[in-house]
């Protein structure tokens, strides 16, 4: 058992004794990359992530335990579901920022989404990606109907090459 997860089913253990109810909750492991932990409370499970558990310092873990824990504190005592006033209320006894998102450190995602404009074949970047999807030819830029077919996903590291003029621009794959 890692030291953050030691951590998590200590601060459980403690935060049981005060609200019992939580003992009826599982704490389990996931493999989301963009977000540090999850409650869901209809199924009394608070999820956290393996990515974030091994990239961010304890301080910041311990933060993300109290946030997830308050989440269900929250709801079962006041059928609170976000980050409203019994939330931050909670949070703040617990000693967790009371705050929806946070910042901490994530994996490098390894895909880049760009757009390759069809009239000159320039490409731009658009977003980091951890998975491609499948049915990306399908999709297009907001507002912008006219990209439909022209997404591509391209290796990141690659691409950080293009941009240096170490790789030519006919030797990226552009995946779609």
């Amino acid at each position: 058992m890692t030291e953050a997860e030691s951590l998590i089913y200590s601060i459980k253990s403690g935060l049981e004794i005060e609200y019992p109810f939580l003992i009826e909750w599982d704490v389990v492991f996931d493999n989301s990359k963009r977000r540090a932990g999850l409650c869901k409370m209809t199924e009394k499970e608070i999820s956290f992530s393996r990515s974030h558990l091994k990239n961010n310092s304890i301080d910041t873990i311990r933060d993300t335990i109290l946030h997830e824990f308050s989440h269900a504190i929250a709801f079962k005592i006041h059928r609170d579901t976000g980050h409203g006033y019994y939330w931050k209320k909670i949070a703040k006894q617990l000693g967790a920022t009371p705050k929806a998102k946070g910042t901490f450190e994530v994996d490098d995602a390894p895909w880049l989404l760009v757009h390759q404009c069809a009239r000159t074949s320039q490409l731009s970047a658009v977003a980091k990606r951890f998975r491609r999807n499948k049915k990306i030819k399908n999709f297009f830029l907001i507002g912008r109907p006219d990209t439909k077919g022209e997404l591509f996903f391209i290796d990141q590291s690659d691409f950080r090459l293009f941009e240096q003029g170490l790789i030519e621009r006919q030797n990226l794959q552009l995946i779609q």
